[in-house]
């Protein structure tokens, strides 16, 4: 993946959640956002997924260009996976409904395709036996790998991650994780957000710290995390990393 992010500026109100953010990455298949709350991840990642409109910038992947007018930008979100950390699945569809219906409203596959397409993904991650069951009826950990399991079934070019464990508890945590690391070594391309950072460590190729609506510090694993050049990351890490 080629990200291109130029000078991205995004305000709620008084609040800049993003000051003229700029990051330029080549050959990267995994982008790690680290930093404290509130420093603009989530924020950056919803732009990247078409659901928040710079106020000004510019967004490239791969070379092209985001453009964030209609049609061009609902075109643009059907080819990105995003999984959310409230899961964000219909409460009154089963878990088979809340893949195919995506499949087929928004993706044009027949009733039959988008159920074997579905059931491929319920199986492989482990769900088959709850695919008729609500979302109410599962745990956090299951509802989060139908969340994951529906945005991979619509092939995406780049999958983002906000927070995906933060509502889990330390065995779903590991269970979501071990999901997350599989799509990385089959060399999928996404951004993840998370405060995860043994795992981040473990599955980046990128890591970028954002702080008050800017990137900090961005670069290798080893560079961040070992030898960071920014008093900034320092202290983050220095907190994040005590106990």
């Amino acid at each position: 993946m080629h990200l291109k992010l130029d000078s991205i500026s995004k305000h709620f109100g008084e609040f800049a959640a993003l000051d003229s953010l700029s990051l330029h990455l080549d050959k990267v298949h995994t982008l790690v956002l680290i930093g404290p709350s509130g420093g603009g991840k989530s924020t950056l990642l919803r732009i990247l997924a078409g659901l928040e409109f710079p106020d000004s910038g510019s967004v490239a992947i791969n070379g092209e260009k985001v453009l964030f007018e209609e049609p061009e930008l609902l075109k643009y979100r059907r080819t990105i996976g995003t999984v959310f950390q409230a899961f964000n699945l219909f409460p009154h569809l089963s878990a088979l409904e809340n893949i195919t219906l995506p499949l087929e409203k928004v993706h044009g596959h027949s009733a039959p395709e988008a159920d074997a397409i579905a059931r491929q993904f319920l199986t492989r991650f482990r769900l088959e036996k709850h695919a008729h069951k609500r979302p109410a009826e599962l745990s956090g950990g299951q509802r989060q790998r139908v969340a994951i399991a529906r945005a991979v079934s619509i092939k995406p070019r780049l999958l983002l991650f906000d927070e995906p464990t933060s509502a889990l508890d330390p065995e779903m945590t590991a269970d979501v994780l071990d999901m997350i690391k599989q799509l990385r070594d089959e060399g999928r391309d996404f951004v993840l957000v998370t405060h995860e950072m043994g795992f981040a460590r473990q599955i980046a190729d990128q890591v970028a710290l954002l702080a008050d609506g800017h990137i900090v510090e961005a670069g290798s694993v080893h560079q961040v995390f070992e030898a960071p050049s920014s008093p900034v990351t320092s202290q983050f890490l220095e907190r994040i990393l005590k106990y």
